[in-house]
């Protein structure tokens, strides 16, 4: 019966640590990011704390909460009054949220670290708006949502709005509805080092009304930099990409991307002031700006098998780049613009600032089946017919059985750094980390060094591969 267990009832008590505590079984209620956020632990709208080696569970909707204060003119505004659109409204509360005190010196740059989060039926952890800056590292999180107790968006292991500037690493992600899920704002976000499988729905259950597709990451209607590095992602879909601006570097997928190219709609999102809250502007989606370096993609399960609800459709079962095809490389794209700056075009140039922004791929391996994107000239393609990619031991301790190394001999790849990766479009930032500075990616999935001899995949080498994971 108790909506929840240690939150604060006012906004604003900043820089507590809760440390070691177990906690379950709370009549928490929905978050969804234009209404109260509570969960059965959070610091409701401050700034400062930490959430440490806790157990959480059993939560009737979120386990922690990072998220947004109660307003009350936009609280269930659409549930309510129906008269603007849920996506009007989620506009107002993050214009709002500027007038309560949304900036870097009063909310956000939390810690959530080494927790056990599982068996909750929304969210292990949720978050609008008040999760900017934070570092979300090292937690087990599983088992969310498998009941379908409840459906449509809002459902995640981790599900933040306006993750700007937060860094999740070091996780494992397993048997949710979906893994990670960054909606509105991903500006700034670091996704690295993670482990992410089994993310999608139990078959013992049916869709809840409302129930959405799953996968290992989702990035919706973001104008980036959204920085996914080193992931170990082995769900039946790695990636949904509707949004833009997204780097991927030195992954390992067995699931494909969908939503390529759909998914926004005519919404418009905002970006921000370069590592702060402020908005800069608002913009709808053109699709593209993304980047894709030394990754390896292994065609994970077969495309050919029926399509279940809330999985890929039957023109996204193919794992690769290859749904990239019809969008254009940089040297294509910029020659569409009258660079004579004395006389602009602008009528001349309207169709273009409509048009896909452009793709960068170079170093990837293709495998089993997995597909390039057409303009990738030096990506690595082999049918590898005996290639083994299994995960194993307990979830304690997951190991990763594989001989991937024995098909990547052929690989051709350079060192990459935030200077190769270059800016997001529309914010015009570097993926960078959160204090402005280059990040070069030299380091794999479990630290090590990548040396002279660089692999695409999160190892660096075999013997990276070989240890437990978690």
């Amino acid at each position: 019966m108790r909506r929840r267990c240690f939150f604060p009832d006012e906004t604003g008590h900043g820089y507590i640590t809760f440390s070691g505590f177990r906690v379950e079984k709370a009549a928490t209620t929905w978050a969804p990011p234009a209404a109260f956020q509570d969960g059965m632990v959070g610091p409701h709208w401050s700034k400062g704390w930490i959430i440490e080696d806790c157990e959480i569970s059993h939560s009737k909707c979120c386990g922690i909460s990072l998220g947004k204060y109660l307003d009350p003119e936009n609280d269930h505004y659409w549930t309510v009054k129906h008269v603007k659109s849920a996506t009007q409204m989620e506009r107002d509360a993050l214009c709002r949220g500027q007038y309560h005190g949304w900036l870097k010196e009063k909310v956000g740059s939390h810690i959530v670290r080494r927790c056990h989060i599982h068996h909750c039926e929304q969210t292990g952890i949720v978050g609008r708006m008040g999760a900017v800056f934070s570092v979300i590292e090292d937690n087990h999180i599983h088992h969310i949502n498998n009941m379908q107790e409840l459906g449509g968006a809002e459902i995640s292991g981790i599900k933040l709005h306006a993750a700007i500037d937060v860094t999740m690493r070091r996780n494992h992600i397993h048997h949710c509805t979906m893994g990670i899920w960054c909606d509105w704002q991903a500006q700034g976000t670091r996704i690295t080092q993670n482990l992410l499988h089994d993310n999608q729905r139990p078959d013992f259950c049916t869709w809840a009304e409302g129930g959405m597709e799953s996968q290992d990451i989702f990035v919706e209607v973001s104008h980036g930099p959204t920085l996914i590095d080193n992931n170990i992602l082995l769900s039946q879909v790695s990636l949904r990409i509707a949004t833009q601006g997204v780097a991927m570097v030195h992954n390992l997928c067995a699931g494909t991307f969908t939503f390529v190219g759909g998914g926004t709609g005519t919404r418009y999102t905002p970006y921000h002031i370069r590592h702060r809250t402020e908005v800069a502007g608002f913009m709808h989606f053109l699709h593209g700006d993304d980047r894709f370096y030394n990754n390896i993609f292994v065609q994970g399960f077969d495309p050919a098998s029926p399509v279940k609800r809330g999985e890929p459709n039957e023109n996204e079962r193919v794992c690769g780049t290859w749904q990239f095809d019809e969008y254009p490389t940089y040297d294509e794209w910029i020659t569409w613009f009258d660079l004579d700056v004395a006389r602009p075009d602008m009528g001349k140039l309207a169709k273009y600032h409509e048009s896909h922004l452009p793709i960068w791929a170079a170093g990837n391996a293709y495998l089993k089946g997995a597909k390039a994107w057409k303009h990738e000239k030096n990506a690595l393609v082999d049918a590898a017919d005996g290639l083994v990619l299994e995960l194993t031991g307990t979830e304690d301790a997951p190991v990763l059985r594989t001989n991937v190394f024995d098909y990547l001999t052929g690989s051709v790849c350079g060192l990459i750094d935030s200077d190769v990766l270059g800016c997001a479009f529309e914010p015009e930032q570097r993926f960078e980390s959160p204090d402005g500075s280059a990040i070069t990616f030299d380091r794999d999935y479990s630290g090590s060094h990548r040396g002279l001899r660089i692999l695409p995949g999160p190892f660096a080498a075999k013997e990276d591969a070989d240890k437990p994971l978690w």
